[in-house]
Formats: C-alpha cells, sequence, structure tokens
C-alpha cells in the first residue's frame, strides 16, 4: 500500500520554534513544510474559498511531488447543507485551478445532524457537477452514515467514507472503496490552540492500533493519513509516529535536528 501521511493544515503559531525555525516568516512556512512532508489537508478552505494569488503561492512554494487535499467550504457542506450550492462549487473549484495538478482529493466533511438519508440526493447533485480530476472522500458523521443501507452505497459508487478517529463519532471504519482509503486522526477539543506545537496527551497506543489496522489491509493500494494539532496536540510528531510505526523512514525538522545536534 503506498501509505502518504501528512498533517491538517501547515500554519500554527505553536509550531514555531519547534516545527519551524523561531526566525522563519509565517509566508516562508509551507515551502519549509513541502521539504519535510509530502502532503497536507488545506483546512483554510473549509472556513473560506481561498484568492487565486494565495492558491498560486501555495503551487511556487511546493515541489512538483507534493500534494494537497482541500475540505470542502463550510458554506457548501454545513450552511447550505449541500442543498442549491451550485455556484459555491465552481467558485472553489476555480479558486484551485493553480494547484490543480497537485490536488488528491477534495474533502466533503459533512457536520454530525446532516444523516445519510437526507445527504444522498444532494451528493447525487454535486456528483453531477464534479470533474472527475479528484477524488472525494466523504466524512459522515452521522451515525446513518454507518448503516448497511449507507454503506452499500458507497460501495456502489466507489465513494470513500473517511475513517477518522474524533470525539463524538463511533466509527466502524467500513472498507467502501477498492482505490484507497482517507484517514483523518482529528481528537477532540481539549487541548487549546495556544498549546499547539507539543505532545499534550500520549497516543501511542492508538497510533500503533492505527498502523496495525493499515497494515492489516492488502487489497487498498493507497491512502492518505492526515493528523490534527487536537489529536495529542502537535500534528507532526502524531504524522511521524505513525510512520515510523509503520517502518517508515523518520522525519527531522528543526527542533529534532537541535535536540540530534545536542547529543553529540
Amino acid at each position: 500500500m503506498n501509505i502518504k501521511i501528512g498533517c491538517t493544515g501547515w500554519s500554527y503559531q505553536g509550531w514555531s520554534g519547534t516545527f519551524y525555525p523561531k526566525n522563519l516568516k509565517s509566508s516562508e512556512w509551507l515551502k519549509y513544510y513541502s521539504q519535510i512532508f509530502e502532503t497536507t489537508e488545506i483546512n483554510s478552505t473549509f472556513y473560506k474559498i481561498p484568492a487565486q494569488e494565495i492558491v498560486r503561492r501555495w503551487n511556487a512554494d511546493t515541489p512538483r511531488h507534493f500534494r494537497f487535499t482541500a475540505k470542502f467550504p463550510s458554506m457548501i457542506t454545513h450552511e447550505k447543507r449541500l442543498e442549491r450550492v451550485n455556484s459555491e462549487v465552481f467558485a472553489f473549484l476555480a479558486s484551485l485551478s493553480p494547484i490543480y495538478e497537485k490536488i488528491s482529493a477534495l474533502v466533503l466533511q459533512l457536520p454530525p445532524s446532516l444523516s445519510f438519508e437526507e445527504s444522498k440526493p444532494r451528493l447525487e447533485e454535486l456528483f453531477e457537477l464534479l470533474p472527475d480530476d479528484f477524488l472525494y472522500p466523504i466524512e459522515g458523521r452521522h451515525e446513518s452514515w454507518f448503516s448497511d443501507e449507507a454503506i452499500a452505497y458507497l460501495k456502489q459508487n466507489k465513494h470513500c467514507l473517511v475513517w477518522n478517529e474524533v470525539a463524538g463519532v463511533t466509527n466502524p471504519m467500513p472498507i467502501t472503496s477498492d482505490h484507497y482509503l482517507y484517514i483523518r486522526l482529528i481528537g477532540d477539543r481539549s487541548i487549546p490552540d495556544s498549546e499547539f506545537g507539543k505532545v499534550s496527551k500520549n497516543k501511542d497506543i492508538e497510533i500503533e492500533n492505527w498502523a496495525t489496522r493499515l497494515e492489516d489491509i492488502n487489497d487498498i493500494p493507497n491512502a492518505m493519513v492526515m493528523a490534527n494539532n487536537h489529536f495529542e496536540g502537535f500534528g507532526p510528531h502524531t504524522a511521524n509516529s505513525l510512520r515510523m510505526q509503520l517502518g517508515m523512514r523518520e522525519l527531522f525538522w528543526e527542533q529534532k535536528k537541535q535536540k540530534t545536534l545536542g547529543s553529540f
């Protein structure tokens, strides 16, 4: 299985001096991040459709092999609940045009109040609009998304249901696509933003369980895993821990490099 592991975003003040060199300007953070990790999930698109000027900068700051995923704007998924969203969808897709060749997936994170039954006809309309250029994993959080009916529908239409670890969601991790998995390690909201950049919770056992789950899958060729700061307090550490559990190369960044040099 080809597994790409990254973080849900890169622009966190708490990473300055822990992941990023202390004096590195925030405008240089993505360039630095993309030298360490090979993928990221753009979290900011959930809150606002980005200006093309910003997206062009993302393209310029990342190497050709780097890959983005991005969350659909909350205007589409939460405020309008997938209903009558044509203009917003076209605006969102247009905004991302500078990084089209670097996009792997666009994530439909749905609100916990949006059931499968309510979503189904709206999704069918939405997928009539969406180009075939990207993958569209669906993160349903209402319990109906894990019903036999929903899983059968997702399998029939080859839609990937996101696997996640997030407070309030009991996800049985069904495989609904034979092509890929999309995993989001989110956690809860108990770690405040001011504490991002350090490990506040030890999730070694959970990370080991995720590695075992991935190693036990033999017939899915690709997986994307995104780690959020709320999981342990420091997304890069979570991503790196999972990499090492899977036997992948350990990644080194500013703080880790300093510790390594200081040990001699």
